[in-house]
């Protein structure tokens, strides 16, 4: 399917989805707890991009302490998440930022937060290089090209989406260029982190924008791109070579219950801490 087709049959808008998504996860909240009832259980929700992450960090603290459940809902992104944690739907929200003096003003905690790079991705079997100049002429050209010459086909995040603050925040005149692309005619524009990471497979010549952390824990068929010489990984956070990175936030009500208390500490034990590391997640120093 062409990149038009893929943003028509996709597009919806976000405020509607989230609004959607956040009932979906009350609604399966109060499902799964009957079955769940003969033990404890941690519900966790929020941005799509540690989601995966989240999945097999509950299923090895499963392991270790077999009388606790970890429910991971569907996607409800970063506010839909916050707001599942105010109204009791969840235990942990999973956030793509740092949270606001207004939020932290109604209780609510950072347990712990992490850095991952910020990738841009592709369905290119080998994606070569690019600079990262290049980037605001890539969303501006109407038909741009790889350096091999193959062509390269931009994906979009809605404007409410966090990834174009850091773009812009990283190349200034990136507010201009993603303007210019949001205005072309078949430019496909996810609504969420996982219609992002489809979009990003199923579109040959993809170039789309993510978190390692989602990459790498959802096993994407994708390849990340290097900038300016340097691979987006872990390692690269830690010494600064990569400049562009995003946090990820567990976070939780001023008194959490003792088994969200036991998961966030097995989060942050060496244990949690590697398998996090092996996603491309690091603790945000």
């Amino acid at each position: 399917m062409s990149p038009v087709g893929l943003a028509s049959a996709a597009f919806v808008p976000r405020r509607t989805a989230c609004r959607g998504l956040f009932v979906a996860a009350l609604a399966l909240a109060s499902w799964v707890a009957p079955a769940a009832a003969a033990a404890d259980v941690v519900r966790i929700g929020g941005t799509g991009m540690a989601l995966a992450a989240m999945r097999e960090i509950g299923a090895a603290f499963t392991a270790a302490e077999p009388g606790t459940i970890v429910e991971v809902l569907p996607s409800l992104g970063t506010p839909g998440g916050l707001r599942a944690l105010q109204e009791r739907a969840v235990d942990i929200a999973l956030t793509g930022r740092r949270l606001t003096d207004a939020e932290r003003a109604k209780g609510l905690v950072e347990a712990l937060c992490l850095r991952t790079p910020l990738a841009f991705v592709s369905a290119h079997p080998a994606p070569p290089g690019l600079r990262g100049a290049d980037l605001p002429r890539l969303y501006s050209e109407s038909a741009p090209r790889w350096p091999d010459g193959k062509p390269l086909n931009v994906i979009m995040r809605t404007r409410a989406g966090s990834e174009n603050d850091y773009l812009v925040a990283f190349q200034p005149t990136m507010a201009s260029a993603l303007e210019t692309a949001y205005g072309r005619s078949g430019v496909p524009v996810a609504t969420t982190d996982q219609e992002n990471a489809d979009l990003a497979q199923r579109v040959e010549g993809s170039f789309a924008v993510m978190s390692v952390l989602q990459l790498r824990a959802e096993k994407l068929d994708l390849r990340p791109v290097a900038l300016d010489g340097v691979e987006p990984r872990a390692v690269t956070l830690e010494d600064r070579t990569y400049p562009l990175w995003v946090a990820v936030c567990a976070v939780v009500t001023g008194e959490p219950r003792p088994q969200t208390t036991r998961l966030l500490s097995y989060l942050r034990s060496p244990a949690g801490l590697g398998l996090l590391r092996t996603y491309g997640a690091i603790p945000v120093e």
